[in-house]
């Protein structure tokens, strides 16, 4: 039996049953509805019964017959919940027990991925129990959604069909709610539900046939996670009689009545989510035949969400790359593009980033014709924060530079721009700066390697000691550097370095050491900055052989002319 009601005033008979004969809405008294409205029209529409399934036409009205918010132009069946609206009045079309259930369309309402997704609560229903898949009996006379092995084995073929294509998981998902509402023609509503990456479950997608039936969706959480769980689907002939389902607030609230859940696995036997179809009304249910269905089409589901998901991260992975990329190259632009040229000496550096970006950093800063400031610095840890902070440290050294008078006063100012910035990492560094007219290097160390200086008379290689060095830059504010001044004779060299250089790793875990590199500095008798560089570097990958840096590596040496 259908009704047909209304709670507007201006409505002669709020409540009309609907036999098999055809009913008149208008204003004139003879209508079987007849509506007390001056914008009405006479004869304004009329539902008819035929082929087991009741349709609305209007009757060339002035004003037009809405069914859902749409301008009824044609003959349109009705189902059950359909809104039907006359000028200013509304009625409601309602199915207790339905005469014939033929397929229903599925363009009603369009899939929505999770970011279009009405109202949807995850419920906690803490006292659902579900111990069993096996249907419990309905004491309502119903209809049931069984499909045809036919229907079935088409379906199946058209599921792999269709997900086999490379798809985006959103779209992934929509096609196979499109494929489950194809399939199960009297399904009101089917969501997916998937596990996130923090554990907690989410819902992605949702299709409904009815525009009503998309507020406030709201899903037990405990059969979701129920059915992950045992990874056995589970149905019901009526959700709302049933005892497995506690009468959870989500079922009484929502009218559920039939209900099939079936659990998304992945290659690695982990559930991955759920798929859900419900039915709102109580003359429709699922049999254990649909669910079987469901539960293969999520097996096929599991395995398209599960590539699309691979899709995405090689996606990912390749705009890393090439971001990477690019960061490679912008960052290589901050270093120097050649030493400075001055008759009276030599520059040489090597860097090497341990990833295709570094925290390590060097500069050449000719601040007038006769001095020249060398920067040798590591910031702490390697990858793309430290190669971002370290085009932070490059710019301001730069600009402290500009703007002191001494190197002492250069190393305060940069101390105090990075410890403003409040930030979880350090910066070792050291500055040396050169006059060329007097020979002279005036050089702070803030917590870097102490720079080795060989002396050109007797050959005499040392490090500048501990004694002259200060805390790493960003640590302290306030903190006052100190600078000690060399003077530099015909083929005197200073070697400054990063970490990666004398730490660098062999296979038995050695380290190369500073005094590698003194010792490898003294054997070769290098006598140009160039020189010494490539014996240092040459060094540097005997020792390593086939292993891999294990942090960036910078290598400068200046050296005054003989």
């Amino acid at each position: 039996m259908a009704i047909l009601t209304s709670s507007d005033k201006s409505v002669v008979r709020r409540l009309i049953e609907l036999g098999q004969n055809s009913i008149t809405i208008g204003r004139h008294p003879e209508c079987e509805v007849q509506i007390d409205e001056g914008a009405v029209s006479r004869k304004h529409a009329v539902i008819s019964f035929k082929d087991n399934a009741y349709f609305l036409d209007d009757l060339s009205s002035r004003n037009g017959t809405f069914l859902n918010e749409q301008r009824v132009n044609a003959t349109t069946r009705l189902y059950d919940g359909a809104k039907i609206k006359i000028c200013d009045v509304v009625f409601v079309f309602q199915v207790n027990e339905a005469p014939s259930y033929q397929p229903r369309p599925t363009s009603i309402d369009q899939t929505r991925p999770s970011h279009e997704l009405p109202s949807f609560i995850l419920h906690d229903d803490p006292d659902t129990n579900i111990s069993s898949q096996i249907e419990p009996s309905s004491h309502h006379q119903t209809h049931s959604t069984h499909v045809s092995a036919d229907d079935k084995l088409r379906t199946l073929i058209k599921v792999a069909q269709t997900l086999s294509q490379s798809l985006e998981r959103d779209e992934v998902l929509e096609k196979i709610l499109d494929i489950l509402f194809e399939l199960f023609t009297e399904a009101d509503r089917g969501f997916i539900i998937l596990k996130m990456a923090d554990g907690d479950v989410r819902p992605l997608a949702f299709k409904t046939r009815r525009p009503q039936d998309d507020e406030h969706i709201r899903v037990s959480r405990t059969i979701v996670n129920q059915v992950m769980e045992c990874q056995c689907p589970v149905i019901s002939s009526d959700a709302s009689q049933d005892d497995r389902f506690g009468l959870s607030q989500s079922v009484v609230d929502f009218r559920i009545r039939s209900i099939m859940c079936a659990p998304l696995i992945d290659n690695k036997n982990e559930s991955i989510g759920v798929i859900q179809l419900d039915t709102l009304r109580s003359s429709i249910a699922f049999k254990e035949g649909d669910l079987e269905t469901l539960a293969t089409i999520a097996l096929q589901g599991s395995l398209a969400i599960q590539k699309s998901d691979l899709i995405e991260e090689a996606r990912k992975a390749r705009e890393m790359k090439s971001d990477l990329k690019l960061a490679h190259e912008l960052q290589q632009r901050f270093l120097p593009q050649r030493p400075p040229q001055n008759s009276n000496y030599q520059f040489a550096s090597y860097y090497r980033a341990m990833q295709q970006v570094g925290g390590d950093y060097f500069d050449y800063v000719e601040l007038d014709k006769d001095h020249i400031a060398i920067v040798v610095a590591d910031v702490v840890g390697h990858g793309i924060a430290a190669a971002m902070l370290m085009a932070k440290v490059s710019v301001e050294s730069r600009f402290a530079l500009a703007t002191t008078k001494s190197a002492a006063d250069a190393i305060n100012e940069l101390n105090e721009k990075l410890a403003g910035l409040n930030l979880d990492r350090f910066v070792t560094l050291v500055l040396c700066l050169l006059n060329t007219k007097k020979n002279t290097v005036e050089i702070v160390n803030a917590g870097h390697m102490p720079p080795i200086i060989r002396r050109s008379e007797k050959g005499q290689l040392c490090q500048l000691g501990l004694e002259h060095s200060g805390v790493p830059v960003g640590i302290i504010a306030g903190f006052e550097y100190q600078s000690t001044t060399l003077k530099l004779k015909p083929g005197d060299l200073l070697v400054l370095y990063t970490d990666g250089i004398n730490e660098a790793m062999n296979a038995a875990g050695q380290q190369f050491t500073t005094e590698g590199i003194i010792a490898e500095i003294a054997e070769s008798q290098a006598k140009t900055p160039s020189a010494v560089n490539k014996v240092v570097c040459e060094a540097v990958a005997r020792h390593m052989g086939a292993e891999k840096p294990i942090d960036d590596m910078c290598l400068v040496t200046l050296g005054r002319n003989f």
